[in-house]
């Protein structure tokens, strides 16, 4: 139930991104807590670091670096002097 809804909400916030894309960062993200000790914190340490993903998967796909800067192919070399 909490996966189901942590999808309904990161799918909300994220629409450019398909929900099985979504559904598979959730649950990538819940399996690497999986070993957890202190289980209380799973649900938002999952949600964000979900909404991380989601973020630099449509900052990517935008055309946009991890690095939040252009992507290399739109990246200009600084004006200077012309050499001959």
């Amino acid at each position: 139930m909490s996966i189901r809804n942590t999808v309904a909400r990161l799918s909300a916030a994220h629409p450019s991104v398909d929900a099985v894309t979504v559904e598979a960062t959730v649950r990538a993200a819940y399996d690497s807590f999986r070993q957890a000790r202190v289980r209380a914190y799973v649900p938002i340490l999952v949600e964000r670091r979900s909404r991380r993903v989601l973020r630099a998967a449509e900052r990517t796909a935008s055309g946009q670096a991890i690095d939040g800067g252009a992507a290399p192919e739109a990246r200009r070399a600084p004006p200077g002097p012309v050499k001959d």
